[in-house]
């Protein structure tokens, strides 16, 4: 019995990582801390960039001395500080290096936004026009050559550009050398009409366009601006860390002289791109074991994370490698042929190879793999792996991963494997997936609930790609709008997606908290509100866990803190 009290009183009482006088105390405030011992709090204690107590506000206050600042939250809402578990910022902020690009919901809009920039760009110059999903276009389908003509003249070369998939116009297609008589590419398909004449729409085969990608060089200066300029944007919406998803030197040496500078606000776990996956064994091999740092190296602002390679294209775009054919209704994805099942970009026996050599090298890995199939082969690959030596505290990653079925998530338990996966793709363009898969097949697309219940770690991140804003970017990359799709699974017409796979607010949270910074072994660092913990912090504009379903979307980060130091207010604190 008096041991269970002292427990109790040592539970009540504040618990501190150091006795000596904190330099901040946030207090009078609703902090909900995802901390075991002490799940909410009024006020809580910082000192040397992590939080030195937690408890009532009379327990922290009492800890206060002359030189403390102490922070009135009169009642607002603190959660521990964000984690988005995939973006690309450098090359989110470059989109829109010149000006900021509209959001392009129609062909109509599509037409006025080049035929605008089109004036303002000399006649040799390559216009790109990036990320246009068809998923997401009113008419539901992909502009052809002929409305690009419209917009900006067949002698101009234009490039509708997402990167899996591109519309180019004719001048462009002469310049590739695309005519009707061009065959097709073993990784993609160029679309023709009944007559067999190019549509200007190819999905997949890069190695048709990199002569117009290469053409847009990005230097050095480039990536510090569009790194500062877009963590600035992170901080705005509550995010204090990420994942950065996809780099190679050029990327990694703008973080490290950010990081030199002391001038980052968002902590980065940066993963590594394979280079040339699909090319010869011996040669994938010999450049994956000449890479000079494996996942760990770092610190708490910047450390290389995991080693990726891209396994198939996009569920978005009818390239994702699925367990079976898309079927007959593919007209969103400008295509028809009823055994197709996407694209394979790396082949068997390199996918293996290359989990094998990380697992010996000390990487933790991770692919791009949108659909079933591709998803399936990566798992193939990591039990592969598991056989030679364990995997299980390696926290090997399926990235995307839309389809885990029952099948797949029981291996991922028994493997340890962590799922980074993007909400928001449910509510853009979750109506129209429906319509080319059918609801058997889309019961197995984002089943968070069976993820949970499985005791599946899977994080939530945005794979912010373009633009800065938040809500409008593709894909947003603001937090709460992610964490309300998982409680609401609400489609853009109003369908609500599986509902028996919808999780609870707190669930959504530890998405962007705790489950996040496990993905980059961080839960004992961060992810929580506790004492010993990086003092990353956000205060709210409402109380995410009481107010009404359809206000989560629209919450807002009043403050943002990240290591003891507020990096946004939107009001003095």
């Amino acid at each position: 019995m008096r041991n269970r009290l002292l427990c109790a009183a040592l539970l009540a009482a504040p618990l501190w990582a150091q006795q000596e006088t904190p330099e901040t105390i946030l207090h009078n405030g609703k902090i909900v801390t995802l901390w075991e011992a002490s799940p909410q709090a009024q006020a809580v204690a910082i000192r040397d960039g992590r939080f030195a107590a937690v408890g009532s506000n009379e327990e922290v206050l009492r800890l206060a001395g002359p030189a403390t600042r102490r922070i009135d939250l009169h009642g607002r809402t603190v959660v521990p500080g964000l984690i988005d578990s995939h973006t690309h910022p450098i090359g989110a902020a470059l989109s829109e290096q010149q000006e900021e690009i509209p959001v392009i919901g129609s062909i109509a809009e599509l037409q006025q936004h080049i035929t605008r920039v089109a004036r303002a760009t000399p006649p040799s110059k390559l216009i790109f026009v990036p990320k246009i999903y068809a998923t997401r276009m009113k008419e539901g389908r992909y502009p052809t050559r002929q409305d690009l003509d419209q917009a900006g003249g067949a002698d101009r070369v234009i490039v509708a550009d997402n990167g899996y998939a591109a519309v180019l116009n004719s001048g462009a297609l002469k310049k590739a050398g695309i005519t009707r008589d061009t065959p097709q590419p073993a990784n993609g398909k160029i679309i023709k009409d009944s007559a067999g004449e190019p549509t200007g729409l190819i999905l997949g085969a890069p190695q048709l366009l990199s002569a117009f990608r290469s053409n847009r060089p990005t230097t050095h200066e480039d990536r510090l601006w569009a790194l500062q300029a877009m963590q600035k944007r992170y901080n705005e919406a509550g995010l204090t860390s990420t994942i950065d998803r996809g780099q190679q030197w050029d990327g990694l040496r703008a973080y490290q002289e950010l990081w030199r500078k002391g001038e980052l606000t968002v902590r980065t776990y940066v993963t590594y791109m394979a280079p040339m996956p699909a090319g010869p064994l011996d040669r994938v091999r010999d450049n994956i074991d000449r890479i000079p740092v494996v996942t760990g190296f770092g610190d708490d602002w910047l450390r290389i994370g995991s080693l990726k390679i891209v396994l198939d294209g996009g569920i978005l775009i009818g390239t994702a490698y699925l367990r079976e054919p898309y079927g007959e209704h593919t007209e969103v994805y400008g295509y028809q042929d009823p055994d197709y099942r996407g694209v394979l970009a790396v082949p068997r026996e390199n996918v293996f190879a290359i989990a094998s050599l990380a697992n010996r090298l000390g990487w933790q890995m991770t692919a791009h793999s949108t659909g079933g199939g591709s998803t399936d082969l990566l798992m193939d690959a990591y039990e592969a792996a598991d056989r030679e030596r364990s995997i299980r505290q390696r926290r090997f990653t399926l990235t995307h991963a839309n389809f885990p079925n029952a099948a797949l998530i029981a291996r991922a338990k028994r493997l340890g494997v962590v799922l980074d996966m993007q909400p928001a793709w449910m509510h853009l363009d979750g109506a129209a997936l429906l319509k080319v898969l059918g609801p058997a097949r889309m019961k197995d697309f984002h089943p968070y609930k069976s993820l949970f219940d499985a005791g599946v770690v899977v994080a939530g991140g945005s794979d912010h790609m373009i633009k800065f804003d938040s809500r409008h970017a593709i894909n947003p990359f603001n937090p709460f709008f992610g964490m309300w799709m998982t409680v609401t699974r609400k489609l853009t017409d109003g369908t609500v997606l599986d509902p028996e796979q919808k999780i609870t607010r707190e669930q959504a949270l530890r998405m962007w908290t705790l489950n996040a910074a496990y993905l980059s072994f961080d839960e004992k660092r961060k992810g929580s509100i506790e004492p010993g913990k990086l003092a990353d912090l956000v205060v709210l504009s409402r109380d995410i866990l009481t107010c009404s379903e359809e206000e989560i979307r629209t919450l807002e980060a009043e403050a943002t803190m990240v290591g003891g130091k507020f990096v946004y207010s939107r009001n003095p604190m």
